[in-house]
């Protein structure tokens, strides 16, 4: 059972146009004769755009503070004295660069040049969790 007829409403998809011959043409078109569709509004799009920028530094500063303290716990303490699920760290040598680890849970990797240890500004191999290009701020000022 049908609360209206076929004839009653129609919906229509696409944005054609009838020219002087009766012939549908695209509504807009661009100089090389191809259709244009426009799927959000220049506000809609500036407003996602700002949302990403929002993101981004929520994430990078995010990073920063992990940084301060490279190590995630689970349950409802969190100190030194608690295992880290998570935790990113380096290890000085006797001879040689520092190393830098990741481990997750009892799983031990080298991260050396991608997490735990990177070419600081001034040149010199720091040990945090992530460089300073990705964090922001970029130094590591608790103060």
């Amino acid at each position: 059972m049908s609360c209206a007829n076929e004839g009653d409403f129609s919906l229509t998809t696409n944005l054609d146009t009838a020219d002087d011959t009766g012939q549908s043409k695209p509504a807009r078109t661009s100089r090389r004769g191809r259709e244009l569709f426009y799927r959000h509004t220049p506000t809609i799009r500036l407003t996602h755009w700002v949302n990403v920028l929002c993101i981004a530094i929520l994430v990078m500063s995010g990073l920063q503070i992990f940084n301060a303290h490279p190590r995630l716990y689970w349950g409802d303490t969190g100190n030194e004295g608690d295992p880290a699920i998570f935790e990113i760290y380096a290890e000085e040598q006797l001879e040689g660069p520092p190393i830098g680890w990741t481990k997750i849970g009892n799983s031990v990797f080298n991260t050396t040049g991608v997490l735990g240890v990177f070419t600081d500004v001034d040149g010199f191999l720091s040990g945090r969790a992530f460089p300073y290009w990705v964090t922001l701020p970029s130094v590591q000022n608790l103060a």
